[in-house]
């Protein structure tokens, strides 16, 4: 009876040390597919960086091997609002526009909106319906604002206001740049920041959207159209006083602001690396403004 209680202990512990060993294998080969996920999405990164390369080139999607590769998708930082030039009150009014949008109410967006304006602005005034250091005192937060420009856009969740864009869209952090020059493309930008900028109705956003984005209805590939400025104002419907008033902030040409997207892939494991960079028009010499990985 000993032996064979010896031998079935023996037969769990073994059973359990080969249990082991199958559960650190597949650990080990997950996180070496992390790792070389990573690895491509720098790969992808190196692609997108390239001064030849342009947005849907078939280059910037490569599948190697079986089952990996990578995705890169070239964009420009004009297709964001710059938050950082809330101050300007055509980008308020826009800011505004597009939190209606996105079904705040009107007293809910234009907290939010002037809020945000408040918040960059280097004076101590409160907007009508925004707020300076006196409201953020009463809730115990003596920093705020910082009256400056946001460094990260996820420090806009600080704001009197924010929270109910959160609420509402929970995505919104995709609509906002904080590296952006004060200026809308419209080669690149959003349907919702082109609703929002133009004032333009849906039916003649989604015609303008169609004629840019070509036949396959993708941005970014290879069959996308070059509109110029004049032409865009003619199709969104824009003219008079309305035209007049957003064309400083509007532009068809904003190419220095490049944000490069850059996805890994190995199996289902996924690795995402967002590089922001700006480059000299005149000597071609990139700068690094800021990078992510999620």
């Amino acid at each position: 009876m000993l032996m064979i209680w010896a031998v079935l202990l023996m037969s769990v512990t073994v059973m359990g040390v080969v249990e082991y060993i199958r559960s650190s294998a597949r650990e080990s080969l997950q996180a070496a597919y992390q790792f070389k996920a990573l690895h491509l999405a720098e790969s992808g990164l190196a692609v997108g960086l390239h001064p030849n390369t342009r947005r849907g080139d078939v280059v910037l999607k490569q599948k190697i091997g079986p089952d990996s590769g990578f995705d890169v998708v070239i964009n420009y930082e004009g297709a964001r609002i710059p938050i950082n030039y809330a101050t300007d009150e055509r980008l308020r009014e826009a800011i505004y526009n597009l939190f209606i949008y996105w079904q705040l109410n009107a007293d809910q967006a234009a907290i939010a909106a002037d809020s945000l304006a408040d918040w960059v602005d280097n004076d101590n005034t409160p907007r009508a319906n925004g707020a300076e250091a006196d409201y953020y005192q009463q809730l115990g937060i003596y920093d705020a604002p910082r009256n400056q420009g946001f460094i990260r856009v996820d420090e806009m969740l600080l704001v009197r206001g924010m929270d109910a864009v959160d609420r509402h869209k929970p995505e919104w952090r995709e609509y906002f740049s904080v590296y952006g020059e004060g200026q809308i493309d419209l080669r690149t930008v959003f349907k919702d920041v082109l609703l929002a900028v133009t004032g333009a109705s849906e039916n003649d956003v989604a015609r303008f959207i169609s004629e840019r984005d070509g036949a396959d209805g993708i941005p970014a590939t290879e069959d996308d159209r070059r509109i110029r400025d004049e032409e865009a104002y003619q199709l969104l419907g824009l003219s008079g006083d309305r035209l007049a008033s957003i064309r400083g902030i509007v532009n068809d040409d904003d190419t220095t602001l490049r944000r490069i997207t850059s996805i890994g892939w190995v199996g289902d494991k996924r690795s995402k690396i967002i590089v922001v960079t700006r480059r000299n028009t005149e000597t071609g010499a990139v700068t690094y403004l800021g990078r992510m990985e999620e």
